[in-house]
């Protein structure tokens, strides 16, 4: 039965979950977003009668190699991407000089007008990773990579916080500190 258990579907349920309705699975979030794993499988479990085996190893083999979720002491969370409210953020730290923002083509006039907005989210998610910006880009059915001079917003009082080793969350970033890669 475990074969019939797809990893991306998986992921997407543990992301929703922990990201944006952790009540709808009858979990509780502390304050930096952690709830107890072995509670997330059995409301993992009550989401899709075809899922009535996932297990842990099941659980962490869907996330492996994905730097969204992390595993600690009997206990997980998402490292960013919330839209809920934490308690407590991920920690201010200085952005290096350049970002970058994977999108969409259709939202670049939006984005060349009124900036980088959350949408949906807590904060506008940035990464120091080119290349997972245009994974991201073609995840979305996108080509565009857009680049935000971090150094400048920074100057400029930008607050930036660092979700993981590449990952980055501010609260907005305006049109001129943009650049769209050609």
């Amino acid at each position: 039965m475990t074969s019939t258990i797809d990893p991306e579907k998986l992921v997407s349920t543990l992301a929703f979950a922990l990201r944006h309705d952790p009540a709808r699975f009858g979990l509780e979030l502390d304050d930096e977003g952690w709830t107890n794993l072995e509670e997330l499988v059995i409301a993992i479990r009550f989401d899709r009668y075809d899922w009535a085996l996932v297990d842990e190893a099941v659980l962490r083999t869907a996330i492996e190699g994905t730097d969204r979720f992390e595993i600690c002491d009997g206990r997980i969370r998402a490292t960013y991407g919330h839209s809920i409210e934490l308690g407590k953020l991920s920690p201010v730290a200085v952005p290096p000089q350049v970002l970058f923002h994977g999108t969409t083509d259709d939202a670049l006039p939006t984005i060349c007008q009124e900036g980088l907005k959350p949408i949906g989210r807590r904060f506008v998610h940035l990464t120091s990773d080119r290349d997972y910006a245009l994974r991201v880009a073609n995840a979305k059915q996108g080509q565009t990579v857009v680049l935000v001079n971090a150094a400048n917003a920074y100057a400029s009082g930008h607050v930036f916080r660092r979700a993981n080793d590449h990952v980055w969350l501010t609260d907005h970033i305006e049109a001129s500190f943009l650049a769209i890669e050609s």
